[in-house]
């Protein structure tokens, strides 16, 4: 009975898609085609062989002339661009291409046009999403009202909600007949075990007890703060949380100052953990445990493939554990899933609409999951009733190499909670990452950031004003007191300076564009 129903709903959604997307692409005859800049990451490959994007030209009678631009090189290339406002492409297209502030920025000055007066006429599968999940349209709508941008949605459970994970070395812990530690101070007597013993047996001292990078996102080690009260903001640098409704600035709290003094007296003077941490760049962090046997205890990453296959199955994930006074608190990402950024149209642009009605499609389960996890036929199976299933990844190839090769993930398009209850379930990754986070994690999950937020230009502004020296002191005195102690000392000072470079009224404009996003 069960298998009937989600055969049902499964063929309602396909039918309700396509019957959105049924309108005429494009309302001219002639085949029209655009200039789209599209940023490539390294394991992408021909946005021109996408069989994805060949699916969509016919749908659409729309062409796109790619101008495919490496990842690293692309911030400075679309500021440069954009700040110029000329000779500028149709459209700028991939997720997490372009923070608001300038969204918000180049939408205000006209550089980027708004999307507003399409919508309802070109973006059927658009507009129904935005009706069933006001969330998202929140998250978009900038503070003048207009939608500059078509975001990525993606509601995979906690996958990433709860970011960062830790993960220990099961075989050194057996080795040494020691417990998975529960509490900081078994965290010290683990790490100081690992240290002192050769736990990888090849005669060297070259035992890594404890890994991280430093505010590098989910290899951060800022969820171990919690054990004093809030845990540091691991998925970016602006270390603001919500509490209770309540805007708090988490590196002048109290807890921020202990966790300080403790994290130096018993872990970074005592060499348990890594002062590598402070200065490894992504793929230097990756690049380690590669060797014949493995010389990490423990680190910080968003699944325990992120240091590599070698040694993956050598760890498993551990819980949050209790600081001196039994506090306990790991970070909780509550808006993960929706990035604002994944296709903005410039001025530069003559017929906007034939290009919105190709970007419609995006929003139609059938193509959103064909562009997030590859066509059918290549990476991903038809099953024959209306759900679909991953092709099994080739020997020699991680899934994300397999897939992102063959198709443009973390782009404009929604996959919400119906679409993997009737179509296609996470990955096998996400969901084991899943089942990590909702067994071990949420139960701590108390210090949650705070959601995102679009301001005016001004706004924005006077944000980036304060924000660059606050962030900036924040930066430089928590690896100062990690690495080398002195919180007590200077801690007075710090605050002060903090509340000089206007910290007050930083919190102020978060908490004020929090209250109006919660109808406050």
């Amino acid at each position: 009975m069960k298998k009937i129903v989600s055969l049902l709903m499964a063929l309602a959604l396909v039918l309700t898609f396509a019957c959105a997307s049924a309108a005429d692409y494009p309302a001219k005859e002639d085949n029209v085609s655009y200039d789209v800049m599209i940023r490539m990451r390294p394991m992408n490959g021909d946005a021109d062989q996408m069989t994805i994007f060949t699916q969509m030209e016919e749908k659409t009678n729309v062409h796109i002339n790619f101008e495919q631009v490496p990842q690293a090189e692309w911030d400075d290339k679309i500021s440069l661009l954009l700040g110029a406002g000329v000779d500028l492409p149709d459209a700028l297209y991939s997720g997490y291409s372009m923070d608001s502030a300038n969204l918000v920025k180049y939408g205000s000055q006209g550089i980027l046009i708004s999307l507003n007066a399409y919508i309802d006429e070109y973006m059927p599968n658009f507009k129904k999403m935005l009706d069933e999940h006001p969330e998202v349209k929140a998250a978009i709508t900038a503070p003048d009202g207009n939608i500059y941008s078509l975001p990525f949605v993606r509601y995979d459970g906690l996958t990433g909600k709860i970011p960062g994970n830790l993960f220990m070395n099961k075989t050194w812990l057996e080795k040494l007949n020691l417990k998975v530690p529960t509490t900081i101070e078994e965290l010290e007597t683990v790490l100081t075990a690992f240290k002192e013993n050769d736990c990888n047996g090849n005669g060297e001292a070259d035992e890594i007890p404890m890994t991280f990078k430093f505010l590098g996102s989910q290899r951060d080690l800022g969820s171990l703060f919690g054990m004093f009260g809030y845990a540091d903001s691991l998925y970016d640098d602006t270390h603001l949380i919500v509490d209770d409704g309540k805007v708090i600035y988490v590196p002048t709290t109290e807890g921020y100052k202990e966790a300080c003094k403790y994290l130096y007296e018993h872990f970074f003077s005592n060499g348990l953990i890594d002062l590598e941490g402070f200065t490894m760049d992504k793929a230097t962090y990756n690049a380690q445990n590669q060797g014949e046997v493995a010389n990490i205890g423990s680190f910080f990453a968003w699944n325990v493939f992120d240091l590599g296959q070698v040694h993956m199955d050598e760890y498993e994930a551990i819980a949050p554990m209790t600081g001196p006074d039994g506090k306990c608190s790991w970070y909780y990402n509550q808006t993960y899933g929706i990035e604002p950024v994944g296709l903005v149209i410039t001025n530069a642009c003559k017929n906007p609409e034939h290009l919105l009605q190709w970007a419609d499609l995006c929003y139609d389960f059938y193509y959103g999951m064909q562009l997030e996890y590859g066509c059918i036929g290549e990476t991903l199976i038809d099953n024959g009733d209306g759900t679909y299933s991953y092709a099994p990844t080739p020997e020699g190839q991680t899934y994300d190499e397999f897939v992102f090769g063959s198709t443009y993930p973390d782009s404009c398009l929604a996959l919400t909670d119906d679409f993997y209850a009737t179509m296609l379930p996470i990955p096998d990754s996400a969901q084991a990452k899943d089942k990590i986070n909702n067994e071990l994690y949420l139960p701590y999950a108390t210090t949650v950031s705070v959601p995102n937020l679009l301001f005016s230009e001004e706004t924005t502004e006077r944000l980036n004003l304060i924000g660059e020296d606050i962030k900036g002191l924040a930066k430089e005195k928590r690896a100062a007191w990690l690495a080398y102690g002195g919180v007590e000392e200077e801690w007075d000072a710090y605050v002060a300076q903090m509340e000089t470079m206007g910290l007050a009224e930083y919190i102020k404009i978060y908490q004020d564009g929090y209250d109006v996003a919660n109808g406050k």
